[in-house]
């Protein structure tokens, strides 16, 4: 915010938070491991930026914002980020990544689950964006 100043363009400032940002609070998500403590402060985190752009209540839920600026909450974007990561190993010519892969065949279908689906055939981006879309009905 300091950067763009008091009179700022909210889009501006969630396009900076999302490039800038958010690659700095989820870097290495793929692989973490979150309490419900930790992924609280991140999720925490994550929505106070929208809270601050947009001048909103702390009370208030920001995921009518967060649809509206075409992005998803962090849970989501954590969730999503796993998919595609397990995804792209299971994918992958070198048999020890799909190894790998195999290995955590369940924590994919677990994740998976969540979202309406058990493979890895499905356009994992846009069912993800269909549940958050879901949930918000």
């Amino acid at each position: 915010m300091s950067v763009l100043g008091k009179c700022s363009r909210e889009m501006s400032a969630i396009h900076l938070i999302k490039t800038y940002c958010l690659p700095t609070l989820l870097y290495g998500c793929e692989v973490w491991t979150l309490s419900d403590s930790s992924s609280h402060r991140i999720s925490v985190a994550w929505n106070n930026c929208f809270r601050r752009v947009f001048g909103c209540c702390w009370r208030e839920s920001v995921k009518p914002l967060q649809h509206f600026c075409n992005t998803l909450p962090v849970s989501y974007i954590i969730d999503l980020r796993k998919l595609i990561f397990w995804r792209s190993f299971r994918r992958s010519e070198n048999p020890v990544l799909r190894t790998l892969a195999y290995l955590n065949h369940n924590h994919f279908v677990g994740t998976a689950s969540k979202y309406g689906f058990d493979n890895y055939m499905v356009n994992v981006k846009f069912a993800v964006w269909r549940n958050f879309c879901d949930s918000l009905l």
